[in-house]
């Protein structure tokens, strides 16, 4: 029964070590220098150090010797992953570049830079902003938007205020992507894009989905 016990826990031990190096290959591949030939070998070495430290689990003399040395190259992989910073200094794309800010005094609160683009496509469009002035008090709703580009399980999120008089301002939490860069889910999990608050009209945020969003188009 101890031989049981101990195969499992060994078993388990390997699986645990697998992930670990699988996410650390990966966060390298991200995360790593720019030069591509170093990025790759450095990819190339966590793997292989991963594949060493499962492999000697079955070797006594070197088992927590192997899981030793492989604790320490996973730690220097966390290292790097937390050490990455945000910036507002980038190059950013046009939708994007430019922040949000509030002013508020009691329930009044003046927005500005609300974004209002006149689309003519998803990237052909003319910049536009306004300012305006809310008042809390005469908030009397708000709409949950959820966005759909992958089926049914998947979902973008976000609100948009009614005030009286027909107001609406809506805010979305996005990513706040540089000139030139695409969206990649994998990059988003390894820290690589700032958030962005996009905050804005009802027919810019809104009417962007319904009208122009076409790879992929959003339901």
């Amino acid at each position: 029964m101890s031989r049981i016990l101990q195969s499992a826990g060994l078993l388990l031990l390997g699986g645990v070590l697998a992930a670990a190096g699988a996410w650390s290959a990966l966060a390298l591949a991200n995360l790593g220098p720019r030069d591509d030939t170093l990025r790759s070998e450095l990819v190339a070495a966590v793997s292989l150090a991963t594949i060493a430290a499962v492999v000697v689990l079955a070797l006594p003399r070197w088992r927590w010797r192997g899981v030793a040395g492989f604790l320490v190259l996973f730690a220097a992989v966390l290292v790097r992953f937390f050490a990455v910073e945000p910036s507002n200094d980038r190059d950013w794309q046009a939708d994007v570049a430019v922040l949000p800010r509030a002013e508020i005094k009691g329930n009044l609160v003046t927005v500005r830079n609300i974004r209002n683009f006149d689309y003519r496509s998803e990237a052909d469009y003319t910049p536009a902003y306004y300012d305006r002035r809310f008042d809390l008090d005469k908030l009397v709703g708000v709409d949950l938007v959820a966005v759909y580009w992958m089926g049914p399980a998947i979902a973008h999120t976000f609100l948009s205020f009614e005030f009286e008089g027909g107001q609406h301002l809506a805010i979305s939490i996005e990513t706040r992507k540089e000139t030139g860069e695409g969206y990649s889910t994998v990059k988003g999990f390894f820290r690589q894009y700032e958030i962005h608050y996009v905050v804005a009209d009802e027919r810019d945020v809104i009417r962007l989905r319904t009208n122009y969003r076409r790879d992929p188009p959003e339901d």
